[in-house]
């Protein structure tokens, strides 16, 4: 709810209770969005405790196996331009995706300084305070005098009764400022809580749509894939190893036919074709970031996405 004058007016340690309620709920938020982060950053540094394993194991293996199709592209760009064919495009091994990072942490707005150190008159300050305010003998007719008698009446009831929040919602009416009960501004307190409790919304939503994105990430799925093998007997980078030094074998015996071949011969337009049927495939089936890709002889081979 948002502070209502009237409200305000008649208790004002409604407001007080209302606001150390929102502020309590706002630390909890505040823990709420400190736990995010945590596990954001604890995801984060798993995933990329994965990929330098990764690419300690693989990296090299993965060079070769560029360095090879490299070799190959440029000898069937060769053919092509030979023939005067179109040249074959072989797609990219692996793709690179970089994981996603969090912005700054919010910068909180400070608490209104009049909140920073309270000074809370006494009962017997705000008595006086209520005498001088309310007393009879300064309305200026019958029918003031009247009303501020009835008021005085209630002023020393509550002084007798020790209720501050009548004494105060009394002195309130009567013109007192708020700071002056307490250093207590219903206004500015509820305008500094709100713009706190925006930001922590923002925060949180922000935090929540990293989260889906590091866990989405080709990165963490490959992860995800290797952990849940492992937790079946499997280590799948060893047989990622194995795949990868088998294709860059079958690298290395393509190169060495095509290198055979006459540049404007049959066979070398039969080899052109061959490969451009074979990862026009490939290409049509498989994301950049698959753990698997279909290699140069059908088989199931390796693939990065670091």
């Amino acid at each position: 709810m948002r502070p209502n004058p009237d409200q305000a007016v008649l208790d004002p340690a409604l407001w007080r209770l209302e606001m150390a309620r929102r502020r309590r709920q706002l630390d909890e938020f505040k823990q709420f969005l400190s736990t995010l982060e945590r596990e954001f950053e604890t995801l984060s540094h798993e995933v990329l405790a994965f990929w330098s394993d990764y690419e300690q194991r693989l990296g090299p293996l993965w060079t070769e196996v560029e360095s090879l199709q490299a070799e190959l592209q440029a000898a069937l760009d060769a053919m092509a331009q030979a023939q005067g064919a179109t040249p074959v495009r072989l797609p990219k091994l692996r793709t690179r995706h970089s994981l996603p990072t969090l912005p700054p942490s919010v910068a909180w707005p400070a608490a209104p300084a009049e909140d920073a150190a309270p000074v809370a008159p006494t009962l017997k300050d705000l008595h006086r305070r209520a005498a001088m305010r309310l007393h009879p003998d300064r309305a200026p007719d019958e029918r003031e005098r009247a009303r501020r008698e009835a008021l005085m009446r209630d002023a020393n009831l509550a002084y007798a009764n020790q209720d501050r929040a009548m004494l105060e919602g009394l002195l309130i009416a009567a013109g007192e400022s708020p700071v002056r009960l307490g250093g207590f501004d219903v206004q500015a307190q509820w305008q500094w809580l709100e713009r706190c409790e925006h930001l922590a919304q923002g925060r949180m939503r922000l935090l929540k749509a990293h989260l889906v994105l590091l866990r989405q990430h080709p990165n963490t799925v490959m992860a995800d894939a290797v952990t849940r093998a492992r937790g079946r007997g499997l280590d799948a980078l060893a047989l990622m190893a194995l795949r990868l030094k088998a294709q860059a074998q079958e690298l290395r015996q393509q190169l060495y036919i095509g290198a055979r071949l006459p540049p404007q011969s049959a066979l070398a337009e039969a080899f052109l074709a061959q490969w451009r049927a074979r990862w026009a495939e490939v290409a049509s089936v498989q994301p950049s970031y698959a753990p698997r890709w279909t290699g140069l002889n059908g088989e199931r081979a390796a693939s990065s996405a670091s």
